[in-house]
Parts: C-alpha cells; structure tokens; sequence
C-alpha cells in the first residue's frame, strides 16, 4: 500500500479526488416507433419511451424533451414552429412550441380529437391543417389555427395505419386494416376514390407528380396509381417487405426488412441501384426523405443519413440498449459495447457515433492497447476479433476461434513488446492469444498459445498486470486466480467473497489486486501472500466494475443499484458518492481528471473532477462570509441596528439575529423601532424570520422577544398577504405549538403570582 503523497511521471504531486458532476451525457433519444422530419429538416421528432424528443440531426443530441411517463406519447407530426403529439391513457392530443426559449410554457393546448386512442396523424404542405386518425377507423381534420374540427370522415375498418396529405391537392390519403387506400377530397367533404391493390397493411405512399402515386406495402410489391381516375396503373413485386419509401434524386428509394437500400426508377418501375449488402443484416423500418438524400431507420434504433448516391454519412444512435464495457479507443474516441452485435465508437467531445461490424453475437467485452492502436472485443459468438486503427478508421485484421461458449473477458498486455491477448469464456477456460513471434506486423496470423482451464463456473473478467507478468481472473465460483503470464501456471487463490466475482485490477503502483462481487464488497489483496488486506462497505447491491484512479490512492466502483462510489484505499472510506443512472451500473471508466460510466438505462455519463474549483469556491465563500461577519461587528459597534438586523437575516445567523433584536427592544422606543424595521423587509426576508421565530419560540428564555418580534411582524402592513403565501404555512404551523405552552406557563404564572400577592396583602391586614 502506498502511503504519503504520490508523484505522477512529471513530478507533479497527485490531488486526490473528493467531488463529481456529470459534465455531459449520451442520451437515449428514439426507442423506436413514430419518427417525423421537421419541414426544415434540420430536427428530428422522435419518441422514446414515453416521451416525445426534438433532436438536432447535425450533432445527434436531444434539444426538447416534452410530455410525461404516465402519458404515453403514440404518434407525432410538426412543423418547424409547433408539435404534436397523441396519447394514449388521457385520449388527448397535445399540442407544443418546441422552438421556445425555455422560459415560456411549452404546452399551447390539448383537445381530445377521438373517442380512443389516435394511432396515425399527419399535417399539409401548408401547416395549416392537421389530420387524425384513430382505432375506430374515423378520421379527422383540424385547423390548426383556429382550433376547430373542420371534416370527419367514416368508412374504413379498423385501425387507422396511415395518413398523409397530397403534398399539392387538397386530398387526404388513408389506410386502415381494410388493407384500401382511401382518398378524400377536402373541398367537397367526399370519398372519391377507393383504391384496392394490396393484400398486406399499407406502409407509405409516395407522389412522383400530380397525379401519380406509388403505394408500398408488407406484401412485398410496389403499386403505381392514377390518382385523377383512381386507376391502377402498374403492380412490381419488389421480393421485400417495404417499411417504407422516399423519392430521392428523380427516383424511389424503398426499404424493407432486407437491410438494403433500392433505388426505382419512376418511369419504367426498375431497379436502377442497389446498396451493397451490408456485413450483417439490419432490418429498416422507416424512411424518410432528408435532403438530397434519406435517413433509413433500423430496427435497433439506429438512424443513418444516406447521401442521394445512397452511402451513409452519419450514424445516428437512437438507444444503445445497455452499456456493458468502455474502453479509450483512437484519441479523443471511446469504445463501446452495448447489448448488441456491433461495437460503438464515440467522438468524446461531439459525441459523434460509429458503428464496427463483425460479431453476429452480443459483444460482451472490449479492451484496447493505445501503444499500438489496436482493439480487441469478444462475443457471444465464441470468438474474439481483433481491430486495427489505420487513418482513423479501425478495420478488422484476425478473428481468433477456440473457445467453445461466450467470451465474456478479454485484455490486451500493456508492455509495447512481445504483445498478447487474453481471453476468458464460460466454457471455464483462460487462453492467451499472441501474434507469431510475437511480431506486431502478424497480427493476421494470431494464435492461442495456450488453454487453461481457470474455474469451476463462469469466469466474468481478466486483467493483465502493469508489468505483462501475471493475469488475474475472477468467475461466479467466488474465487479470484492468479496466473503466470508466461505458461499459464496457477499462482495463488483469491478466496473470501460469499458469490461471484465480477471485477478484478490490478494496481498501477502496487503488488495488489482489487476484486468486487455480488456479495456488495470489494476487497483489496496483498500478491506476497493472497490476503485480503482490506474490505470496502458500503454498497448496497452487486458491486459489478471497480478500477483504481489517482495512481492507487483512490478506488472508484459502481454497482447494480445505479450508484458509483469512490474510495480512500489507505482508510477505507468512501469519499463520495455519485448519483447519475436509474439500473445496473456495468461499465465504468477512469481517467486522470474524469470518470465516464454506463449502464442499462442507456445513459453514458461524463463526471468531470470539480474538487479544485469547489476546494477554490469554498475558500471564496470563507473569506465573503469573514468580511461579512466583521462587517456585522462594525454596524453592532456603531449602533446600527437595523442595518444589523438585516445583514444577519442574509448572513443566516438565527442567534446573531436574536442578538439584534433584543438590543433594539431594550431602547426606549425599541418597539416602534422593531415594526418599521420589520415593514421593510422583503418576502424572502420574512421567510427567514419566521424560521428563526420558530426556533426562538422553543426556548423559554427566548420566548419574551420572540413573541415581541411576531407580534411587531403581524401588525405590520405586510401581514394580509400572510395567510395566502404558502410557502409561510409550515413556519406557522411550527410556532402554534410552543406559542400555546408558553401562554398556559405564563397564565399558570400570572394566577400563581395574583394569589401570592393576594396572601401577602391579607397577612398584612392581619397584622394591623
């Protein structure tokens, strides 16, 4: 155990940490479901969960969050000014002013457009109306400006799918579970056509030109329609059920559950373009026109912005599921591993996300080697795959295969010779990986060098120490092991935790190893002898991540109940503890002046160390609150005792206060003095008093002036407005209590002291 202060390789003395706050955070915006494009198309509306979300699409990030988790937000539709949305427990549609400042009332209005839930809704060219349509089959215009139902229209079977209005005619599209097409004509309130083409739900509709619609739908074909005479024009199997379409450089773009993007041509209805088939298979179910390109949404959450040449230019990450694993990638980048067969990597300034694609199983841990840009993950595939960052991009370059289960832990040596990988898995075995020879430049030619079999049950982690001499791995057989790196000989048994280990590090200064469990403790063990030399208490669940920070002096870890906690190793202490995720907290990541975390709630939280600056507020804080003080003394020792008052009420000094106000009943015209103090004081000023007076009332020795101050307080102007301020309620209500006791001890008194004198008077009578 180092003692004492610690120097880092400059020479500096290492601070330790006391005080957190969460800097920025990668929130989730879209969990699926509705998705519109603002007319500007410069934000998205998304809903997630259940709440309705505005997100800018030039840096990914949530600017407007509206509507409540009791109140599940269904469907929604905007324009660059207003939103709204339709709910589902209240019937309601609400309508928003998303583009407020923040100081006025986001909620213009809420009407209930439907007797049920509204299920489809869509606006006009013009923003001036807007159509709904429920699980009745009715549907329903509005004119947004007036506030009024303008048509209603009856017919279709079912739940409404679709809406949408043509975007030059005053014609309104819909779909319902009758699997037609309905169009109706809003200047003369009619059916005018009933177009009958599909045989599955109707997903979207798009307009080439003014009479021409094409209609997509589940069952796999593309139909072309005359809109003028309702005819069906053209029907093209397309062998993909279309989620969606967009017109995109003269041409449709469709999207289905093929995880491709086809380009059609308008005219001879053919393929023109095709994109290239992705790595894995990732199923669309919206598109949506942006620009001069598409943004195709998957069914994982992930929007990706297509250029009209249909290559992706951003990735957007609507929910990353849970956070299992982080890891420093390239500078200025993290490295993810969320529920899900991809490995995200994230700008930590922009929060710009990419997507790495090579696991067809959930990605179960990551770890990275800075000195040779290279990352390593493993999956619930059985297989570790090894990237290599080459101009800022990382490309796969070996697959490693051997292990017969899930690899749950993987971790690169830290030495820049003679590289290897360890893996562990839940087939019980712990194998070392190592490029031939050893030689960096064969990565592609990586082999295990050996295979031992490490526990009895799951192992959950690996870790090689600073020196690349030893490996420690940790299972739910609730013993740690340590190994010899070299050829794999069992060293010593970490035994004293009551379940399964989840965590295990070594220590960057000393010859320690650092272990947390399900048992809620993390327990520090000296390497001469494997004994545990010292137990961390204090959290209240599953301690499943712990890391040293602050060369060693300092332990952080998270645990299942969403808190993270950071520790004095020397005392044992927890120093603080951080409040930022609602579920398990998985992933955890330490740096010199940060710590990142994530968890199941799909949270990545960014903590920056404010110790100095608040070390620093503090000690501004002292020194304002001295000179105030002196400042008290002075007006105390010039007889200025209002002025006085005053700065003690700002001071929050109760008994200096009390102080006050007895020097100034003491006066001659003490009284007088106290109310026209008392007149002048502001709302906030009272407020403070009256906790005071209720402090003061609970003292019999104070009882005279504070009973003097209230009674000068309730004959003040100000006291009509007592009774209506309920911020002032819970005072009263304090000094009722006491006021009573104290009036019953002084009328006790007073009837004692009558019959006293009473006595004395009748003896004197007797004498004389």
């Amino acid at each position: 155990m180092v003692k004492g202060k610690i120097y880092d390789e400059s020479g500096e003395e290492v601070k330790l940490k006391k005080s957190f706050k969460i800097s920025k955070k990668l929130e989730p915006f879209y969990t699926g479901g509705d998705l519109k494009l603002s007319p500007d198309q410069n934000f998205l509306f998304c809903l997630c969960e259940n709440l309705v979300k505005v997100v800018e699409i030039s840096t990914g990030q949530a600017v407007q969050c509206f509507g409540n988790e009791e109140d599940a937000a269904i469907t929604i539709c905007g324009n660059n000014d207003v939103l709204f949305s339709a709910h589902r427990a209240s019937l309601l549609i609400k309508q928003w002013k998303w583009k407020g400042n923040g100081e006025e009332e986001p909620l213009v209005r809420s009407f209930k457009a439907h007797p049920v839930p509204v299920t489809s809704m869509s606006m006009d060219s013009s923003s001036s109306l807007l159509g709904s349509g429920a699980t009745d089959g009715v549907v329903r215009v509005w004119d947004i400006e007036n506030n009024y139902c303008t048509h209603q229209f009856k017919g279709s079977k079912g739940v409404v799918t679709l809406l949408q209005f043509h975007p030059k005619k005053l014609h309104l599209f819909s779909s319902a579970d009758d699997l037609l097409i309905k169009v109706w004509d809003l200047e003369t309130s009619t059916l005018i056509h009933n177009l009958k083409g599909h045989v599955s739900p109707v997903t979207s509709l798009v307009f080439p030109n003014d009479t021409t619609m094409i209609s997509g739908g589940r069952d796999k074909v593309l139909v072309t329609w005359d809109i003028s005479s309702g005819a069906l024009k053209e029907t093209l199997p397309v062998f993909e059920v279309i989620e969606g379409m967009a017109l995109c450089g003269g041409r449709v773009v469709t999207a289905g559950d093929k995880g491709v993007l086809r380009a059609w041509d308008k005219t001879s209805n053919k393929c023109v373009q095709q994109q290239n088939t992705p790595a894995l298979k990732r199923e669309f179910v919206n598109l949506v026109p942006y620009k001069t390109g598409v943004l195709a949404v998957t069914f994982d959450q992930n929007i990706l912005v297509y250029n009209k040449d249909l290559e992706i230019e951003k990735n957007l990450i609507g929910y990353n599921d849970e956070i299992i694993d982080i890891k420093p990638a390239m500078e200025g980048h993290l490295a993810l591993a969320t529920n899900s067969e991809q490995i995200r990597i994230i700008n930590s300034e922009t929060l710009a996300t990419t997507v790495l694609s090579g696991h067809t199983g959930t990605v179960l841990s990551i770890d990275t080697n800075p000195e040779h840009d290279l990352l390593a993950s493993s999956s619930k595939d059985n297989t570790v795959i090894i990237w290599k960052c080459e101009d800022s991009c990382y490309r796969q370059v070996a697959t490693c295969t051997g292990h017969t289960s899930a690899v749950s832990g993987v971790a690169w040596s830290h030495l820049p010779e003679n590289i290897f990988l360890v893996s562990v898995s839940s087939d019980l075995t712990l194998k070392l990986w190592q490029p031939a020879k050893g030689n960096i430049q064969k990565l592609h030619k990586t082999k295990c060098v050996y295979t031992v079999k490490a526990h009895e049950k799951d192992i959950n982690c690996v870790t090689v120490s600073p020196n690349d001499k030893f490996i420690i791995t940790g299972s739910l057989d609730k013993t740690a092991k340590v190994w010899s790196a070299d050829k794999g000989n069992l060293l010593g048994v970490l035994r004293g935790h009551k379940r399964g280990i989840w965590s295990a590090r070594f220590s960057p200064v000393d010859q320690c190893v650092l272990t947390s469990s399900g048992d809620a403790l993390i327990k520090l063990w000296r390497l001469s002898d494997y004994s545990c030399i010292r137990t961390y208490e204090g959290h209240s669940a599953s301690v499943l991540n712990c890391q040293f920070t602050s060369l060693g002096r300092q332990v952080v870890s998270c645990c299942a109940d969403g808190l993270i906690k950071l520790w004095d190793t020397q005392t044992s202490e927890c120093v603080t503890t951080l409040d930022g995720h609602t579920d398990k907290c998985w992933a955890l990541m330490a740096t010199e002046d940060s710590i990142i975390s994530g968890a199941a709630d799909s949270l990545l939280c960014f903590w920056k160390d404010v110790t100095a600056e608040e070390e620093e507020e503090e000690i501004r804080e002292e020194q304002v609150q001295c000179e105030q003080q002196q400042e008290l003394r002075n007006l105390l020792f010039d007889g200025k005792l209002a002025a006085a008052f005053a700065l003690s009420l700002a001071l929050n000094m109760p008994y200096k206060c009390l102080g006050v106000a007895q020097k100034i009943l003491e006066l001659d015209d003490g009284s007088s003095q106290l109310r026209s103090l008392i007149e002048n004081l502001q709302m906030d000023q009272i407020e403070s008093l009256l906790e005071y007076l209720a402090t003061w009332n609970t003292n019999s020795k104070h009882t005279i002036i504070a009973q003097n101050v209230l009674f000068a307080l309730l004959s003040s102007s100000q006291s009509q407005s007592f009774a209506s301020n309920s911020k002032l309620r819970v005072h009263w209500e304090a000094l009722i209590p006491y006021t009573e006791r104290h009036f019953e001890r002084l009328t006790k008194l007073q009837q004692q002291a009558t019959f006293l004198q009473y006595t004395w008077d009748r003896m004197k009578l007797s004498e004389v």
